[in-house]
Order: C-alpha cells, then sequence, then structure tokens
C-alpha cells in the first residue's frame, strides 16, 4: 500500500516538476518572441511612420531633391520586417551623414524629430563658394574659404581663382589648410583696400606663388614665397613700391614685382 501511494506522489511531483520546466521555457523563449513581435507590430503603426520632410536653410539646392533624398534613405526595412520609416528608430548621424554624400555643397545638416506632426525637420548649412580652382585645362570647382573644394562650376565671373598643388581629381579635396587660406586672404584683402584686385592666385612650386593683379593697363605678377608666414607684411610692401613708383611716372606699369625676399623686392617694368 505505500508503495502505491510513493509511486502516486512521485507522478505528481514529476508532473509539476514538468509544467515548472515548460513554464519557465515559455518564459525564456515564448514572452521575448511575443515582445518581440508586438515591438514590431508597434513599429509599423502609422502613427509613427514619418510623413514628411521640412528643408530649411537652403540658398542653391533644391529643397525637393534634399526630401528625395531623405525618403530614399527611409524606404525599406531594416533585418526585413522593421521599417526604416518609424520616427522613433531614425539615426539622425546616418541620416545627416548620407545627406552631405549626396550634396557636396551641404556642409552640415541637423536633423530633428517632430514626434506629433510625424514630420522631420532638416535645417541645412551650405558651403559658400567664395573662390575658384582651376586645372591647367580651365575645368573650374567652386572653393571655401577654407580651401575646401566640393563642386564643379561653370561660373568663373567675378571670383579670385586659384590654381596649381592638385594634378588629380580635386573634389572633395584641401587645396590648402585654413591656416594657409587665411594667410592668402590677408594678402587679398591689403591689396583690395588699396584698389588692386587679385584676380588669380597660382601655385607654380613650393617656393612661388604668382599673384596677378591689374596696375594702370598692365597685368602685373606678384611672386611671394607660399610659405611666408605674414603675408599681411608682404602685400604691404608691394602696395608701397608700387604707390612710390607711381607716384614718381603715375603710368608706370609692371612686368612683375618679385617679393620673396623680405624688405628687399625686385621688379621690372615695361
Amino acid at each position: 500500500m505505500l508503495k502505491g501511494r510513493y509511486k502516486k506522489t512521485s507522478s505528481k511531483i514529476a508532473r509539476r516538476s514538468k509544467a515548472r520546466k515548460f513554464f519557465s521555457l515559455f518564459l525564456k523563449i515564448g514572452l521575448p518572441t511575443a515582445i518581440l513581435i508586438g515591438l514590431v507590430f508597434l513599429s509599423r503603426a502609422d502613427f509613427l511612420q514619418i510623413k514628411n520632410f521640412e528643408v530649411l536653410g537652403v540658398e542653391t539646392i533644391q529643397p525637393e531633391n534634399v526630401k528625395n533624398t531623405a525618403s530614399n534613405f527611409i524606404s525599406g526595412n531594416k533585418f526585413f520586417i522593421i521599417p526604416k520609416s518609424d520616427i522613433l528608430l531614425l539615426n539622425k548621424e546616418k541620416m545627416a551623414t548620407a545627406l552631405i554624400a549626396a550634396f557636396p555643397r551641404i556642409e552640415k545638416v541637423e536633423v530633428n524629430k517632430q514626434f506629433f506632426s510625424q514630420k522631420v525637420e532638416l535645417k541645412v548649412t551650405e558651403r559658400k563658394a567664395d573662390f575658384l580652382w582651376c586645372s591647367t585645362q580651365d575645368e573650374c570647382f567652386s572653393i571655401t574659404k577654407d580651401g575646401f573644394i566640393f563642386e564643379r562650376s561653370e561660373d568663373v565671373n567675378n571670383k579670385i581663382i586659384f590654381k596649381g598643388i592638385l594634378e588629380e581629381n580635386p573634389l572633395m579635396k584641401n587645396f590648402a589648410t585654413p591656416e594657409k587660406m587665411q594667410n592668402y586672404l590677408k594678402l587679398i584683402e591689403v591689396f583690395k583696400n588699396d584698389g588692386f584686385n587679385i584676380s588669380s592666385i597660382n601655385i607654380e612650386s613650393a617656393d612661388k606663388v604668382v599673384a596677378k593683379i591689374k596696375i594702370n593697363s598692365a597685368i602685373t605678377d606678384i611672386i611671394f614665397n607660399p610659405d611666408e608666414p605674414d603675408l599681411f607684411l608682404t602685400a604691404q610692401n608691394v602696395v608701397l613700391l608700387i604707390n612710390e613708383t607711381k607716384s614718381k611716372n603715375p603710368s608706370a606699369n609692371f612686368q612683375y614685382i618679385d617679393a620673396r625676399f623680405g624688405n628687399k623686392m625686385f621688379y621690372k617694368l615695361i
């Protein structure tokens, strides 16, 4: 009799143990699966889908082109089931990187999610085409004041042209460091303030740069060293020489002025 009761008790314990194992397995596998499925359905809910993009700050780029690129970025699914258009899952940094890659003129993009309106705001900062860089084949590209070359350009009017240094495809490269460009800008500004506009700056070699300005009716080459730490002073010395020469001979024309040797300058009159 005791053996029968013992067998029944053991059988109940075994069934309970089996039920606990099943319940534990459900918690470990079934519950996470159920939660995952729920999250997938939630990610596809209409109220979480991006409906529109608002583009701010563009000047030369067409807003619709930016919107189309942004829309393409959120098209499709992640892991085949999670929509990229879910506003909660939108990676703002990756979207900004994609837009900058698609539009070289864009310097930076601020991406702001607006959850209640299901809209994403794109604040764009465009690069400024301050100058041009032109190749020996007269193919020209827009360049910022920091020396970054970012797109081809057909507009060569009223812009200072830089030449030299780069031989291969110059797009998305630096013509010069920002510090060196600032040094060039100092030189440009001194000449401009005295009424002499520089039309081009050609880096011919490691120790020779030729800037072209117009004095009276002649185009004059101003030669200087690109590694000169203070081109502001160099430009002032050149302007002083020009003004002193013109005070004696107002119609004087220079073929070149070589300012690579400090206060000692060499020049040739036409």
